[in-house]
């Protein structure tokens, strides 16, 4: 117990020495002196989070100190000291911190005693850190700091600004990775002659000084994993049809590139994926992010131009799970009048637990390829489609899936054009099917779609 009490003795006595001797280091004076007073203070006070990374090279920051005040060609001194470990603890006790010291062997300062001439309003202080050497001095969990002060001036120090603190949570090993992991291609493709260029730029959180070389390859289990998340049902291109080209890191750049060229004659037919994986680095001090390390590059081989199909008028529709007790029912979808729109049930039915809610159509014609345009209802977006499935057939009893269209509508209004999707076989009779909303699972109870305006193409 007396043990404890001296400690406690002890520790106040501290605390309250160092505020004795910051009160003394301001010699009386306070930010409002007179009209010639001059004022020193950090730039960069307070906290500084502090990101470090395992690369091989030290880490450095710059402190700023000001020479501010009403007589600005004035000449000044200061010094920007380290704290020790006791002068840290009673600066702790004093301000209910709990800053963990990063000792100075784990770093080094350059110009600490700072001379200001009259034309000077500002000098920096240069700090260079090892990451690695600070990891080892780790043993836990808390905040990291290397405390800087401003002392010994026969000037002014600033109260507010006479400290800065560079702060370490956790010394990261730097990941790379692609920047956009689902990529859709902008533009359906057309024709069978002539190549493809798409790229996807790979991106490292750090200022990169190296030059090095990753590789990428064609990963299908990449693609299983995506049909599963998106419910899609995406094809992987085939191996021949298309080269891989990696556009490395140069020191100075934090990004590099992939490029793919694929060649339209090989194709696969209709929607059609590339799923790539970033599988080694040359630069061992760079591992592959987990979440970021692979994508999947979307492509539509949709044959024909979408310019060419012509707009379908239905010569029949019937429909699961919508209703006309709130809106207009399926007529306000197709009436050309976006004030207008079509519900689905949220309150009395149950929807198809594969189809969601959807629209039978029968069609004027035969057709081998479709498109649509859809608009969002014009009050909102929250019943826009997310994930549309598209079925044909030619009786309306039996179906086959054609593909699955993915849209992204946020606002009231707002309108999206699909893709092309295209069919070996053709059809008379198609299903537009919703089973994913802005406002969830369209498959589940009380869940629906909503929209202004559908229009159908074909050809």
């Amino acid at each position: 117990m007396m043990y404890f009490m001296r400690k406690n003795i002890y520790r106040l006595a501290l605390a309250g020495a160092v505020l004795m001797l910051m009160g003394a280091c301001e010699d009386g004076k306070d930010e409002f002196l007179s009209d010639f007073s001059t004022i020193l203070s950090f730039r960069n006070s307070g906290e500084q989070e502090l990101a470090l990374y395992k690369t091989g090279e030290r880490t450095d920051y710059r402190l700023i100190v000001n020479k501010s005040g009403s007589d600005l060609d004035a000449m000044a001194q200061v010094s920007v000291n380290a704290m020790n470990e006791a002068t840290l603890e009673a600066y702790n006790i004093a301000n209910g911190t709990a800053y963990r010291l990063i000792p100075p062997t784990c770093y080094t300062v350059s110009g600490s005693s700072l001379q200001f001439a009259s034309s000077e309003l500002y000098k920096t202080v240069d700090v260079s850190i090892s990451p690695e050497d600070v990891e080892a001095v780790m043993d836990g969990e808390g905040t990291y700091v290397i405390p800087f002060e401003l002392t010994d001036s026969q000037d002014s120090i600033s109260v507010d600004n006479k400290y800065a603190f560079l702060c370490v949570h956790e010394v990261l090993t730097p990941i790379f990775g692609f920047e956009t992991t689902d990529y859709a291609y902008p533009e359906d493709v057309v024709g069978t002659s002539g190549t493809v260029s798409i790229e996807n730029q790979v991106v490292m959180p750090v200022r990169n000084l190296w030059d090095f070389d990753f590789t990428v390859e064609m990963d299908t289990d990449v693609l299983d994993k995506y049909n599963m998340e998106n419910e899609t049902e995406l094809v992987p291109m085939p191996e021949d049809a298309f080269l891989i080209e990696i556009v490395p890191f140069v020191a100075g750049t934090d990004k590099a590139k992939v490029v793919v060229t694929v060649d339209k004659a090989k194709m696969a037919y209709g929607m059609q994926a590339l799923p790539l994986r970033i599988t080694s680095s040359s630069n061992p001090s760079f591992l592959i992010d987990d979440a970021t390390g692979s994508c999947v590059i979307r492509i539509n081989n949709a044959v024909v131009a979408r310019s060419e199909l012509e707009e379908i008028r239905p010569t029949g529709y019937s429909s699961y799970g919508l209703v006309d007790w709130d809106g207009s029912g399926v007529p306000g979808l197709l009436d050309g009048d976006p004030a207008t729109f079509c519900h689905g049930d949220y309150a009395y039915g149950e929807n198809d637990p594969v189809y969601g809610q959807y629209i039978d159509f029968v069609l004027p014609a035969a057709i081998n390829y479709f498109a649509y345009d859809f608009q969002a209802r014009d009050s909102n977006a929250n019943g826009a489609p997310t994930v549309t499935d598209i079925y044909i057939g030619n009786d309306g009893e039996t179906w086959t899936k054609l593909g699955t269209v993915q849209s992204a509508l946020t606002s009231g209004g707002e309108k999206f054009s699909s893709g092309v999707l295209p069919s070996k076989e053709s059809f008379t009779h198609l299903r537009f099917a919703v089973i994913k909303s802005n406002a969830g699972d369209c498959r589940q109870e009380n869940v629906y779609w909503n929209g202004a305006e559908l229009k159908l193409y074909g050809k």
